[in-house]
């Protein structure tokens, strides 16, 4: 959509910034070939010939991923090659490979149409889950599917990007995300995907400025249109005139010099001036992002969320073998810092077959009332976290506690976990911490209570700010109404932290007002000890908290919990940030970080 003068994209176009950074330069019309190929009746005689065609076909599948692999060990190392060896194991999966053999066998039909079938039905399943998390590995699938048959057609990939361009598509692969930065891409923007996609991992750790969920995108603008991709506001300014792209330009120069100072941060502690320290860490979900943790100097995993195995994999089950390996690496990795793995929450958006429908999801069976149910499932995950404790500090955490008597049951498990362990004569860590999720009201409003049965406090104020507020922040009718800084959230915050310090255990905050940098003095005033989020957003914490002395933010903090205007407090932070935080007021502007 060409147009005269500066003109931001329709509210409701607004992406999801999920790689932060500022992108100006021309529209790249991304366009992936999909192919659809036509039922072709075969004479039975050729249809040894038409797996020879689909065998072929995936040998070259095969050395595309093989020289996609070798292209991010180089730029982006071990770990992130695992997306494509994921991939690579996929074109032989046993409930694809031999079943699309089957179709052809079994219909007389060409290889093409077999593989379009078979894999369009398994994509299809995982489109319609609940989870996010499953809705976005479909895109791998579809990638694969596609990769088949244009080698089945002997077609090319479209390669010949233009240089120094914004890629505008519907949607995009990991493999286009490596194979554009190779061509200098400045950044890109989708209209589907979410933060968890592993275009959004990919982009992260290319430091490629990128939005996703961009409705409509593909239709709003043009080839050629000069745009603005704010990856840290999460808007596409279309066509500025020059007075923005002045402002934006100056504002790029600005990001760039200080993601530079951050980086001279990263060996410093994150101490404040009167020496008290804090330790920030890191919150994780895929092996991808280990190399993260020396890269942004994270302290150790503050949240590893589990779940994501199991949501990857798409299935009910992930054998104790292959989480061990996973936790095992992620330990060895952190170590000596500690590693907090938090057992399965599934349950609300985050569902799996065996899970039940519900009205309600998010106040349903979920969390730790899932694992208590399925044994089948707790079971082998604490085996394989066990055996991932003797390779390093290790923290297990309760996800949607709500009572007292979910924590000791889980322990009884724990115990009888431990000492069938012991009677296999398998290492592990006899004394690994056990915490909970503050985020259920319930649990911060009897703090005291759980804190004499807990050895830390974990406060997810995600879901905690949706329970206190009855607001779905997932509703754009009042998504508005979400404020992570509510005084009422602010006075169960303090609740846990002064019950965990009456009992000498540890309180750390993970939710995603850890990167509001308003937030982060009055959370240190409110006596948290470890600020855990994403990696890339550690060095801005850190350049607040070593900008204060904890005593600032204890004042801040009171004036916080009694605050009845939050614009009022919002500008007095604003204020306070200019004049302490040495420029850190610049994120304030971000969608993850305002």
């Amino acid at each position: 959509m060409s147009t005269s003068g500066s003109t931001i994209l329709d509210s409701d176009l607004h992406g999801i910034a999920v790689s932060p950074g500022i992108a100006i330069g021309p529209a790249y019309m991304y366009a992936r070939v999909s192919f659809n190929v036509e039922r072709r009746i075969l004479e039975p005689e050729v249809v040894e010939e038409e797996y020879e065609r689909f065998e072929r076909a995936i040998k070259r599948a095969e050395r595309d991923l093989h020289k996609i692999i070798a292209v991010t060990r180089e730029k982006l190392g071990e770990d992130s090659a695992t997306i494509f060896e994921a991939q690579l194991l996929m074109l032989r999966d046993h409930s694809l490979y031999p079943e699309v053999q089957a179709y052809i066998k079994n219909h007389n039909v060409n290889a093409g149409y077999a593989v379009q079938t078979v894999m369009s039905k398994h994509r299809q399943m995982m489109e319609a889950s609940d989870s996010e998390y499953l809705r976005e590995r479909a895109n791998d699938l579809l990638d694969i599917q596609e990769r088949i048959i244009r080698h089945l057609r002997r077609a090319r990939v479209l390669s010949a990007i233009d240089e120094k361009t914004i890629v505008i598509a519907e949607s995009l692969t990991a493999a286009d995300v490596i194979l554009f930065s190779r061509r200098g891409v400045l950044g890109c923007a989708t209209e589907f995907g979410g933060p968890t996609s592993h275009v959004s991992i990919m982009a992260r750790a290319l430091s490629l400025p990128a939005l996703v969920s961009m409705k409509d995108v593909s239709n709003q603008v043009e080839n050629g249109d000069i745009v603005i991709l704010d990856g840290i506001k999460g808007e596409l300014i279309v066509n500025p005139d020059a007075k923005t792209l002045k402002r934006y330009k100056t504002k790029q120069r600005r990001y760039l010099r200080l993601i530079q100072e951050d980086k001279s941060l990263v060996p410093l502690p994150a101490e404040t001036l009167d020496g008290h320290h804090i330790s920030l860490q890191a919150n994780l979900e895929l092996r991808e992002e280990i190399e993260q943790l020396s890269e942004y100097g994270a302290e150790g995993v503050g949240l590893f969320r589990t779940e994501m195995l199991l949501l990857m994999e798409g299935r009910a089950l992930v054998t104790e073998e292959e989480q061990f390996a996973q936790y095992k690496d992620v330990v060895e990795a952190s170590s000596p810092g500690p590693t907090t793995f938090r057992i399965l929450d599934l349950g609300g958006d985050k569902m799996l077959p065996m899970a039940h429908r519900e009205h309600n999801p998010f106040l349903g069976w979920r969390g730790i009332r899932i694992m208590l149910d399925k044994l089948d499932l707790l079971v082998p995950q604490l085996r394989a976290i066990l055996r991932a404790s003797a390779n390093g500090p290790t923290k297990i955490l309760l996800p949607m506690v709500s009572a007292l008597e979910e924590v000791r049951e889980f322990k009884v498990v724990l115990a009888k976990t431990m000492a069938e362990l012991s009677e296999e004569g398998i290492a592990y860590d006899p004394d690994v911490p056990v915490g909970i999720m503050v985020e259920v009201p319930s649990v911060a409003i009897s703090a005291d209570q759980f804190a004499a049965e807990v050895d830390f406090f974990s406060i997810g104020t995600n879901d905690l700010t949706q329970y206190v507020l009855a607001v779905d922040r997932g509703n754009d009718l009042v998504a508005h109404l979400y404020n992570e800084m509510h005084p009422a959230v602010l006075q169960l915050i303090s609740m846990t932290t002064e019950a965990a310090k009456k009992a000498g255990i540890s309180v750390s905050l993970c939710g995603e007002l850890a990167t509001n940098m308003r937030a982060v003095p009055v959370l240190l005033g409110l006596g948290v000890d470890t600020l855990s989020a994403s990696p890339i957003y550690l060095p801005a914490i850190k350049r607040v908290i070593r900008a204060m002395k904890q005593s600032e933010g204890q004042a801040l903090a009171q004036k916080a919990l009694v605050a009845s205007d939050a614009g009022e407090f919002r500008d007095m932070m604003d204020r306070w940030l200019e004049e302490h935080a040495c420029g850190v007021s610049f994120f304030l502007e971000g969608a993850g970080l305002a």
